[in-house]
């Protein structure tokens, strides 16, 4: 079914117009004789509206007394259920009564029978609602009338964020109408609001999932069976696939791998006109096995919901989704980082523990998990990467923020983009919401030149982030990082209680930064990282990484020039020109080439400056083992 494609209704009559001769469980195209919502008209065979693809399993045989077959399920059950009353009280169930109110004549045969139905049965419906009807909307509502009735709808109202109410055609309120007129009473189902009652709501929902899926997988690969002149003696205790619904291609290479497999050992003797291959379990789990093996393939079966999944509220949170980087596609790890160490033992305690492990700070109110760690320090010490491989180790999804993802030119949009990252989160949690340059962001206040959208902005975040209505045991951690701690706002310091430093590295950590870099290139003898590192006093991670880049480029150089020379050469003396060189031609890096890159690529960062000077006063008073020591002013200015 294609989007705004709604299957026909149960009894619909039509003419097959489309076949395919080379795959038999292929769908086929009908021409109905009335209209279908979204319909085609399979390739100008018939009417605009009118054409749909269905499945054949969908179809039957329009042939004399269809329709009494079609009604005779209907009176087996009401009877059985009038008969079983007159002993005890029953409550009979209808499931998707949408799909048996939509023509008239279901409808009139179905109100025929409840009007006749005896005072000891209790009807109950289920309705499976697309549209998001909101409760506020629903005060004084006809869908809202509970009488004392005999029949009673029970509605499952899943939300959907794209629904609209004036997209409803003249089918889908004609159904509405049949479905109020037959079962006026109704109980809307919503999703409880207490956290606990809520996962195990979401529990009981995923496995009625699997149960639904299973079946419906068990009937397929029965029809297939008996459409195929075949059959297996221990299919219901085989086919138990819930994770997914087969398609018609899936139960066919089943079949046919399960069919292979006991070809293997029993081979079919000359069958009569009339025999049945008999498929053993043993056979059909074989088939079911491969298929999964196949289409799982190398990678591991992940176990948390995929993104694609996640139920977005609003506009806002639908475009925000899209950047979302999940642990598996971010790429970097600890071990990518050299040094550091320190700091990742701290990151390893505060995030990676409460979002892999939360049993184990659920006890007590100090054992709550850190809401807000700020990476300061100067430019180019691998606070970015930091923040990417703590949410890769922690398998945590990364929410990059700046101002280009939440800012609009319309006034009053940024704040409920700010809400929807927060909101965002916390559905696809664990999250990792990190701020780069955050005190471009979330600055000091009392600028006068900062305009009022951008303090409003401000106020939103925080109040989102730490506020009334958020929840202490919310996986979320909020990671940021900034080169200037002392331009934030006071209110985002206190929301950041750990604050560490990523300063820049000796000449030990700058030897292990040095192999961590130089970890896959080809190195000659005579190349001494400890005596680059000490070569190198006050580089940071990112000057390293450029000088190691510019020593790299030295030995191509030297091939460029060399293969000049002898094209020059060779047209001199009038031969062909040489081939030339691959990457096998690239020698090793020497020492003299990362000397020579040294006299090119210098610190970035002096250690002397102003900027570091401060950096190191911030943390002296609000960081992590800072001395919390003021300098009194002099008396002598």
């Amino acid at each position: 079914m294609f989007e705004g494609q709604r299957a026909p209704d149960y009894g619909s009559q039509g003419e097959v117009r489309l076949t395919f001769a080379e795959n038999g469980s292929s769908k086929v195209g009908v021409r109905f004789d009335k209209q279908i919502p979204g319909g085609i008209d399979l390739g100008g065979s018939c009417e605009l509206d009118h054409g749909l693809f269905c499945s054949v399993d969908s179809l039957c045989l329009d042939g004399p007394g269809w329709e009494d077959r079609a009604k005779h399920s209907f009176d087996v059950v009401f009877e059985f259920a009038s008969e079983e009353s007159q002993q005890v009280p029953v409550i009979l169930f209808l499931k998707d009564v949408e799909k048996i109110c939509g023509n008239n004549y279901t409808y009139h045969g179905l109100k025929n029978k409840l009007e006749s139905f005896p005072a000891g049965v209790f009807i109950v419906g289920s309705q499976i609602q697309t549209d998001a009807r909101k409760d506020k909307s629903n005060n004084g509502s006809p869908w809202l009338k509970f009488s004392y009735s005999q029949a009673a709808i029970l509605d499952l109202a899943f939300q959907d964020s794209f629904g609209r109410a004036g997209e409803k055609n003249k089918e889908a309120l004609k159904m509405s109408k049949h479905i109020t007129k037959l079962f006026p009473n109704k109980v809307t189902i919503e999703s409880p609001e207490d956290e606990t009652e809520l996962s195990q709501w979401k529990q009981l929902l995923g496995r009625d999932i699997e149960i639904l899926k299973a079946k419906a997988n068990f009937l397929k690969i029965q029809s297939f069976l008996t459409r195929h002149g075949m059959e297996c003696t221990d299919l219901e205790s085989v086919v138990c696939v819930k994770d997914r619904n087969l398609t018609s291609e899936c139960v066919d290479k089943i079949v046919g791998y399960a069919l292979s497999y006991q070809l293997k050992d029993h081979p079919i003797q000359t069958p009569g006109k009339d025999a049945r291959v008999v498929l053993s379990g043993v056979s059909l789990k074989y088939g079911i096995d491969l298929l999964e093996s196949i289409q799982s393939g190398p990678k591991k079966k992940s176990t948390k919901k995929s993104l694609k999944d996640v139920v977005t509220e609003n506009e806002f949170e639908k475009r925000l989704l899209p950047d979302v980087i999940p642990p598996d596609e971010i790429g970097v790890t600890f071990e990518d980082i050299g040094a550091l160490e320190n700091v990742k033992e701290t990151l390893q305690e505060l995030v990676m523990l409460p979002l892999q492990r939360p049993e184990l700070f659920s006890k007590g109110q100090l054992m709550k998990p850190c809401k807000g760690i700020l990476l300061f320090g100067p430019p180019g010490t691998g606070k970015t990467m930091l923040a990417k491989a703590v949410a890769t180790e922690a398998g945590a999804n990364f929410i990059n923020i700046s101002m280009s993802s939440i800012a609009s030119k319309w006034f009053g949009e940024g704040e409920k983009y700010v809400k929807a990252v927060f909101s965002l989160a916390s559905k696809i949690s664990p999250s990792v919401i990190f701020v780069d340059e955050v005190d471009g962001m979330l600055g000091r206040r009392e600028n006068p030149g900062e305009h009022e959208a951008m303090r409003k902005m401000k106020n939103e975040f925080m109040v989102n982030w730490d506020g009334l209505r958020t929840k202490d045991k919310e996986r979320v951690l909020v990671l940021a990082a900034t080169n200037r701690p002392f331009d934030l706002d006071e209110a985002v310091v206190r929301r950041l209680p750990r604050r560490l430093m990523v300063n820049l590295p000796d000449a030990p950590n700058r030897k292990k930064i040095l192999s961590v870099i130089l970890a896959k290139e080809d190195l000659a003898d005579d190349v001494d990282l400890e005596a680059l590192a000490n070569l190198t006093d006050g580089y940071s991670g990112s000057d390293l990484k450029n000088l190691c880049i510019t020593a790299a480029h030295r030995p191509i150089r030297e091939i460029l020039e060399r293969e000049k020379k002898e094209r020059t050469l060779a047209e001199a003396e009038n031969r062909p020109a040489p081939p030339q060189c691959c990457s096998g031609d690239v020698r090793s890096l020497k020492f003299s080439d990362f000397k020579h890159a040294h006299e090119q690529v210098c610190a970035s960062i002096s250690s002397d400056s102003k900027n570091m000077n401060e950096l190191v006063q911030w943390n002296d008073l609000y960081g992590e083992g800072g001395s919390r020591h003021k300098t009194p002013l002099s008396y002598f200015m």
